[in-house]
């Protein structure tokens, strides 16, 4: 430091002594020393850092990872478009029904009688009528026939609470009848395969038509409050003289059908045994 003052000091007696082209002369030459003088104490000031310390360029890190996710999606949709079948056929149609017809029930039955009362002769023909209800008395299905539509208890011919299959004979002579489920006429179903089954559940069966005569077997309670009642019949009119022979029947009974029975009618299942 005491050099460049000492410089600048002889300098500036020198440079008062010149003329103008000595003082051009001299403050280039000032101007040189001085360049010189300065980088040494700068170079000094400033070490050269050692190999290992090198300056890198430093790495376009997210140029990195952009590439390789660009080349891990061209992966995927590479692996993605060998993956796809190709020409995969296309599901066959589910073929549309056809017009089979549906076989008859009793909703198709155009001769079917709704629950309501009605005339003898005006709104319903005398003849046989057949109807399901359920398999207890609480699902039952009640039916009068009547000799006039009074309410009366006496206008009563005959009536029942039947369950299972049951069918109602209506006379000529009656005046109306009085049903609280649907029936329809017996001549407008089919008549039986002729297959008889030989275990029936309860309801009542024309003999010759939905069951053969035979000898059948059943089971009831052991008291009179859960027994099963039968009762061979002459005819499905209703009414007491239709009962060729009945019972409440407890435990392990039997019933003889007869083949000049028109009908079986039973409180519980039944399985023929023998003849």
């Amino acid at each position: 430091m005491q050099t460049v003052q000492r410089f600048f000091t002889s300098f500036s007696d020198s440079f008062r002594k010149q003329g103008i082209i000595g003082k051009i002369i001299l403050a280039s030459v000032a101007l040189f020393v001085l360049c010189c003088l300065c980088s040494v104490p700068i170079a000094i000031l400033s070490p050269s850092k050692p190999a290992s310390q090198t300056e890198v360029t430093p790495v376009d890190v997210s140029s990195i990872q952009t590439a390789a996710f660009n080349t891990a999606v061209a992966g995927i949709n590479q692996t993605a478009a060998v993956n796809v079948p190709t020409n995969t056929p296309a599901p066959t149609s589910t073929p549309e029904p056809t017009n089979t017809p549906l076989p008859p029930t009793a909703e198709q039955n155009p001769n079917i009688i709704k629950p309501g009362t009605y005339m003898v002769g005006v709104d319903i023909k005398p003849g046989i009528y057949r109807g399901e209800a359920g398999r207890d008395m609480f699902s039952s299905c009640y039916w009068g026939r009547l000799k006039d539509l009074s309410g009366d208890l006496d206008a009563l011919l005959a009536n029942d609470n039947s369950i299972g299959q049951f069918y109602i004979e209506i006379r000529d002579s009656d005046y109306a009848l009085e049903t609280r489920c649907e029936i329809v006429p017996l001549d407008s179903l089919p008549a039986g395969t002729g297959e008889f089954p030989q275990i029936v559940q309860a309801g009542t069966y024309i003999v010759g038509r939905d069951i053969q005569a035979g000898t059948y077997k059943g089971q009831a309670g052991t008291d009179i409050l859960d027994s099963c009642y039968w009762g061979r019949l002459s005819n499905v009119a209703g009414g007491f003289d239709s009962i060729l022979a009945n019972d409440n029947a407890v435990g392990q009974f039997y019933v003889q059908v007869a083949a000049s029975d028109f009908a079986l009618l039973t409180g519980c299942e039944l399985e023929r045994v023998g003849d």
